[in-house]
């Protein structure tokens, strides 16, 4: 076994951590390969309700709302620790969390239908070209998180306007969704397309500034998600590295085995540090920094996890490859590296 160093955390944030880890280790890592390799739905939503649990199928919803009211760093505690054993979970209530967030910070117009934590799991379907016109919604969302099967599809309209978001039904009339032919990773999240074509919307929601809102949780999540990546290729290659001779000795004897885990050490430590303190500046330049570091450090850690496993790690049987394609995810979602380098910059100008 190899010990983590202790990371300073509130005792409350502790708890949270080792009750998210006790529901990962129970529910998640005995079924990893089984939600990735097949991610019936059925499958999915036992394993996310069983979250409900942990306060996570409507998290950042205050309490007063019936939610769990928690802050975005205990959110991104319970994700880190789920995505330690396995990360299409822990994306799968990212994105539920998020879909359910405007409803959070907004104003209704008419009456609430449909939103939830029974309404599980929610779509975010962001980023997309969508609009709301005459009280029809129309579009088209390339990728979105749990679009298949979903019971309802949060969508925030492109260009002017004082909405900021809209709901409808995942079975409404002129709603297509097509399911991702062959998703490489976060396969629990079950991604596809979303078009509208004069869809009725469910509810339109309206007030703050709830585009920046969403990203900044999804940049923090997807953080706390590649940070649990990393550290389960630490823990996998750190046990296979125990068991495994090569020229007489064991493999974690060799230099270049144990540099390849202190890097991933190392990314553990980096990605929790900089997630804390992303959710304490707030802002979305801090969350934005936080999820271009960790991502490339957890494909990093994967590729060497892998490296460490030798032509092992090519196989399903040991989880490497399934961390190599979670962690390009996360990596590629809601943008690219280079376009959110380009934002950032332009978030930092002044002039």
């Amino acid at each position: 076994m190899i010990r983590l160093p202790d990371f300073s955390e509130d005792q409350e944030y502790r708890i949270l951590r080792e009750s998210a880890s006790a529901y990962a280790a129970k529910e998640l890592a005995p079924r990893a390969e089984q939600l990735d390799l097949e991610p019936a739905s059925w499958r999915v939503k036992e394993a996310i309700s069983k979250a409900g649990d942990l306060g996570m199928l409507a998290a950042l919803i205050p309490e007063d709302s019936g939610g769990g009211g928690l802050d975005s760093y205990a959110f991104c505690v319970a994700l880190e620790e789920m995505a330690a054993c396995e990360a299409g979970i822990a994306a799968a209530l990212l994105a539920h969390n998020a879909a359910l967030l405007p409803a959070a910070i907004g104003e209704f117009e008419g009456l609430i239908t449909g939103i939830g934590p029974d309404a599980y799991p929610a779509c975010l379907a962001f980023p997309g070209d969508i609009s709301l016109s005459g009280g029809k919604v129309s579009g088209r969302v390339p990728f979105a998180l749990n679009a298949q099967e979903c019971p309802v599809i949060t969508l925030l309209p492109t260009g002017g306007g004082d909405t900021q978001a809209v709901t409808v039904r995942g079975d409404a009339d002129g709603v297509e969704i097509t399911a991702e032919a062959y998703p490489m990773g976060l396969r629990a999240a079950r991604a596809g397309s979303v078009r509208c074509d004069g869809a009725e919307p469910s509810n339109i929601i309206s007030g703050g500034n709830m585009v920046e809102e969403v990203e900044r949780v999804l940049f923090l999540g997807l953080a706390a998600i590649a940070t649990g990546i990393s550290r389960n290729a630490l823990l996998e290659s750190y046990a296979y590295a125990r068991e495994r001779y090569q020229a007489g000795k064991m493999i974690i004897e060799h230099q270049q085995m144990r540099i390849f885990l202190a890097e991933m050490l190392s990314a553990v430590e980096q990605g929790k540090a900089l997630v804390k303190k992303a959710c304490e500046d707030g802002g979305l330049a801090p969350a934005m920094v936080a999820w271009l570091r960790t991502t490339e450090s957890a494909c990093k850690s994967a590729m060497d996890g892998v490296q460490v496993h030798g032509g092992y790690g090519y196989m399903r049987d040991y989880g490497m490859e399934r961390l190599m394609r979670d962690a390009k995810y996360c990596q590629m979602y809601p943008l690219t590296s280079q376009e959110a380098l380009l934002r950032l910059l332009g978030l930092s100008e002044t002039d």
